[in-house]
């Protein structure tokens, strides 16, 4: 993809968009513009983001234009998407995809999330979604239809599944078994293995102590190896998983990056919850866009630690996220001040490549 200098930003992304998505020109130029002010103004709020938007007409038909394109429904455009997302790893990496999910209200309405992620470095990337109609969890059968509609874009590689306790149950482990895939999965306590709740094979535990059953056991349906650990707050952790123990529990850690996900997608970034939007079409277009942009950040960020480490505290992570150095690097490439030549401010051209592989 060629870029020149006179090109405006919303153009040249909007080029690399349409190689990847291939939908109407004129709603691949609102997404386009959308995405870029979403990271201007670290806000998903339709009205807020009118002001920055690079269209043309006056604020009002650009606001009606915002609202027109979240009409849009994003569900074809979701394995595009998981096929974007899954571009930015290697052909031999094992994928670690995370089950999670994430919710907050807007009045009297439940706007509920169901994710699957992928892991990537301290965060993970979103590959599928599903708005859930209502609050609490979801179903086995709406778990089931999420995995499997991303499962084609793995064949050939190894795949894990990270997951906490409300992920349970009988059919869902054994759907895992069938689909190939390795979980490291929480459960509860009263969770019973081999017809005995969990919690009793691991009496008497200490904080710090991590225990591992000796033998494999049935959970679920499924022979799998369980152990048991706790932390010095005397809170415990029962895990089912494939392998070793002690890798699985450092695979469980990494479930948290999850939460850096949303995060950076909501508080500490764009203000997902901000949104009006509750219709369940609506908001699941408008994660999906903001779900472009978290990536774009995330994979300018690494760039941008790979050409200037960030500084690290004394606690021994890095003063700021690659999310936030991404966000913060891409802010100042669209900005209109003068950028000089410092060798530390990339382009936007070169952080448009991080996203175009």
């Amino acid at each position: 993809m060629k870029a020149t200098r006179s090109r405006l930003p919303e153009d040249t992304l909007s080029s690399y968009l349409a190689t990847v998505l291939p939908i109407d020109p004129r709603r691949l130029a609102v997404l386009a513009a959308l995405i870029l002010a979403m990271i201007e103004k670290r806000t998903v709020c339709l009205a807020q983001l009118v002001s920055c938007i690079r269209l043309v007409g006056t604020d009002e038909t650009i606001y009606q234009r915002l609202k027109r394109f979240a009409q849009f429904a994003w569900t074809d455009q979701q394995l595009l998407t998981a096929r974007l997302v899954l571009s930015h790893f290697r052909d031999d990496a094992e994928l670690v995809l995370i089950l999670d999910r994430t919710n907050w209200k807007w009045g009297k309405a439940d706007v509920n999330f169901l994710i699957l992620s992928v892991l990537w470095k301290s965060f993970s990337f979103p590959l599928a979604w599903q708005v859930l109609p209502h609050s609490g969890n979801s179903t086995t059968a709406t778990r089931v239809a999420l995995l499997e509609s991303v499962l084609p874009l793995m064949q050939g590689k190894t795949v894990a599944l990270l997951a906490d306790r409300e992920f349970i149950g009988k059919e869902w482990f054994q759907t895992l078994k069938r689909l190939g895939i390795k979980p490291t999965i929480r459960l509860h306590v009263t969770t019973k293995a081999d017809g005995i709740e969990v919690w009793a094979y691991f009496k008497k535990l200490h904080p710090g102590e991590l225990r591992i059953w000796h033998t494999p056991m049935t959970v679920y349906g499924v022979k799998m190896r369980v152990l048991a650990c706790q932390n010095l707050y005397g809170q415990t952790l029962y895990l089912a998983y494939h392998g070793y123990g002690t890798q699985a529990i450092r695979r469980y850690a990494w479930r948290w990056n999850a939460e850096n996900m949303h995060q950076a997608l909501k508080g500490r970034g764009f203000d997902l919850e901000a949104t009006r939007l509750t219709e369940g079409t609506r908001v699941s277009l408008l994660f999906g866009v903001v779900s472009l942009a978290f990536m774009w950040c995330c994979l300018s960020g690494d760039f941008v630690a790979t050409k200037s480490p960030p500084r690290i505290l004394k606690h021994g992570y890095p003063a700021k996220s690659l999310f936030r150095l991404g966000l913060e690097a891409l802010q100042s490439a669209l900005s209109s001040r003068p950028k000089g030549n410092s060798p530390s401010r990339p382009s936007f051209q070169q952080l448009l490549a991080t996203f175009d592989l």
